[in-house]
């Protein structure tokens, strides 16, 4: 879906999805070049096994990597959802999950990204 929030700013509201099974972080989103974000949603679920969950925001451009949730225990089922929300993100930018043992850690979230014209 995409649609008009002023004459000058082209906007769409965008979900994603993450499915990590190792204990490598993994990348659920990245802003787009040319683009800011608004997460509004995130959704994040222990499938099997028990898992200690950490979800980082990464700052691109002072490589620095925010605890937007650090150590959280979620048993089989267990799951956690942030709504609302409003963590805005840059061109680059990352939302990072981690379990600590192999298993199904799903996430979905939903943000809304402005286009920046270029020039």
């Amino acid at each position: 879906m995409q649609y008009m929030t002023s004459p000058n700013k082209a906007t769409r509201a965008k979900s994603f999805y993450g499915n990590v099974l190792t204990t490598a972080e993994t990348t659920i989103y990245t802003c787009p070049p040319n683009c800011t974000a608004e997460l509004t949603f995130l959704h994040t679920i222990n499938v099997t096994g028990t898992n200690t969950v950490t979800i980082k925001v990464h700052v691109a451009a002072e490589a620095y990597n925010s605890n937007f949730l650090a150590g959280k225990n979620l048993g089989a089922g267990d799951y956690i959802t942030f709504v609302p929300l409003q963590i805005f993100l840059e061109p680059g930018d990352q939302i990072r999950v981690t379990a600590s043992s192999a298993g199904h850690v799903d996430s979905i979230g939903s943000v809304l990204e402005t286009f920046v014209p270029v020039g």
